[in-house]
Formats: structure tokens, sequence, C-alpha cells
């Protein structure tokens, strides 16, 4: 079975941009595995970002949603039976991507997560969504990285997600934080795993997780040339959800995900050395 991996690029240059970085993390991190980009206007990339991807897929008007929600489509445009999408502002960092490709196969779709029954999540209370789905859970994830499966199965999970894209807006669709007009991903796809009863991909901070975010990190440190990957998140708060931690947890994640490429420094050198490796000219982010 073919195995590889597609990142997504529409609207402004500078995700097409990313996407070349993204590109370049694969190139020096797992050299074995093909890269595809889904793209609205493949002209967006210079001649050097071109020739990074073995396959640039253009996504016709009206086949994507916007921003976010365009994610919920990428599984009609995966050229491999196993694909890992990875979000334009993520980079792999460290060279063991095989142990997780091993973790997330056997499975249609996958994604680290965890089963929650309760919380809030985006502007809602997962209790509330799960008595209004008749969810016995729902996966919290993140979305920057997803494990699809082609077959069968993927397609009844495919049908899930879209009868709630169909039918549940009114419980589902929130905005995702503050990005204007775009539709949040993440908790379809997290009620349709728990329509399903699918278990999410779990890590613990010793064995190094798939993906951490950098949102509200301290002490993030990655170089993916020497795959250093450093960071630490908080273990909760006790104030507002933002406020007195509960203490703090290392982690070394092989795949960093960038959120609004912050910090904007560690990014910029991460991405100056894989353009320097790469020898293309210099990002615009």
């Amino acid at each position: 079975m073919s195995q590889g991996y597609v990142t997504l690029a529409t609207g402004d240059r500078q995700y097409f941009d990313a996407a070349a970085n993204v590109a370049l993390s694969i190139r020096m991190n797992d050299e074995k595995r093909p890269i595809s980009l889904v793209c609205d206007d493949p002209a967006k990339l210079t001649d050097d970002e071109r020739a990074l991807f073995d396959r640039i897929i253009v996504a016709l008007p009206g086949t994507l949603g916007v921003g976010c929600a365009g994610k919920l489509d990428i599984p009609d445009f995966l050229p491999y039976d196993e694909t890992i999408f990875l979000d334009s502002d993520c980079l792999i960092i460290k060279k063991d991507m095989d142990r997780h490709w091993d973790k997330l196969s056997g499975h249609c779709f996958n994604v680290a997560g965890s089963k929650e029954t309760k919380g809030p999540w985006y502007t809602f209370e997962i209790a509330d969504v799960c008595s209004a789905l008749s969810l016995d859970y729902m996966v919290h994830m993140n979305s920057g990285v997803m494990y699809f499966r082609k077959g069968k199965e993927l397609d009844q999970f495919l049908n899930v997600v879209q009868d709630l894209r169909d039918n549940a807006q009114e419980v589902l669709f929130v905005q995702h934080r503050d990005m204007n007009a775009q539709i949040a991903d993440e908790p379809v796809w997290g009620a349709a795993m728990g329509k399903m009863k699918m278990e999410p991909a779990q890590y613990t901070a010793e064995e190094g997780s798939l993906m951490v975010t950098t949102y509200m990190s301290r002490a993030v440190n990655y170089d993916p040339v020497k795959n250093i990957s450093e960071m630490e998140k908080s273990k909760g708060y006790f104030l507002l959800g933002r406020f007195l931690s509960k203490g703090w947890v290392k982690h070394s994640t092989s795949v960093a995900h960038f959120i609004k490429f912050k910090p904007r420094g560690v990014y910029r050198q991460c991405v100056k050395q894989l353009r320097e490796w790469g020898n293309i000219g210099p990002s615009e982010i």
C-alpha cells in the first residue's frame, strides 16, 4: 500500500510559502515517503517550491470549504492508500515518523487525542453536544495532523462526517477561535469519532507525542537539523483555563504545530535551517 503526506494551501501566498516549509521538513526527516499539495492556485508557488512536491492537486472552486472547514474536504483529494495530513503551520522535527505510521495504521482515520464526556471546547460544553447527538463521548483533538486509510471503513466514517456537517450545524458549527467566517473542523471530526466509537491515538510525554501545539507553551527549543524537540505545556490551570498553571510537562514531539506560526522567532529559525539545507530562497513568513 502506498503511503504519503498531504498538506493544504489556499488563499494567501503565505500558506503556499508555509506548505513548502512543511515539504522541506518532510524531505529532511522522512525522505522515503512522497508529498502532495492540495491547493487552489499553484501559480502562487515559486519554481523551487513546486519542485518540493511529488504531486500538486488543484482543488476546483467550490470543492473546499472556507479556511479550516476545508480540511473536512481533504479526503476527496487523497492520492495515497494511507495518508498523514499536515497543516501548513506544522514542521516535522524528528526522524522517527515510522513509529507513528505503525501506531496509526490499522485504523481508517486517526488522530492524537482523548475521549471526553464533559468540559469546555471552543464555545460549547462537550456534555451538551454528547447529549444532543447521543454520543458516549467526543474525541478532543487537534486536526493539525490526521491519518487516513482508504477503504470501506473510511467511507463509512466520512458518511458520518458529512451527515454531521449537513444536520448538526446548530450543535457543532462554531467559529474557529478568532478567525472570522472560518468554521472549526475539529468538533465535527471529534463528534464523528464518538459516533463511530473510534479510539484516538494516545501518547505519553515520555514516549514523545506525534504532535503538540505551541499554543500556551513555554521553553520551546526546536532544531529540525539536529532533531532537537523540546518544549513544555501546562498540566492545566486553576483559573479561567489559562491562569495559574497546575504544573508543567516536558514534551519531545515529532511534529511541531506552530499555531499562527508562533513563537515566530523559533519558527523562522527552523525554516531558515530548512531552506538553507534545501538550497531554496528565504521564507516570506
